[in-house]
């Protein structure tokens, strides 16, 4: 049986799940728009509705994640091409 995922294309939502949980997405691309897929568990769903509640992020770190996702969704969907 398939593990729930939590599926996104919000690259903010993405970046702050990814540093309350401190684990990177996967990326899955369909139709050029890159989605950034985490597990769909209780860790997960308590992590948005942090993010949602307004939780606060060390500014630097978010804006560091967002960075690195953009370059990873931009490089996924365009097939690596620079």
């Amino acid at each position: 049986m398939k593990q729930k995922e939590f599926i996104t294309a919000d690259i903010w939502l993405a970046s702050a799940i990814s540093i309350l949980l401190n684990t990177p997405p996967e990326f899955q691309v369909v139709n050029h728009k890159t989605l950034f897929i985490f597990p769909g568990d209780n860790e997960t769903y308590r992590a948005i509705s942090e993010y949602n509640g307004g939780c606060s992020l060390p500014a630097y770190l978010f804006a560091a994640t967002i960075k690195k996702l953009k370059v990873e969704m931009l490089t996924r969907r365009d097939g690596g091409r620079q």
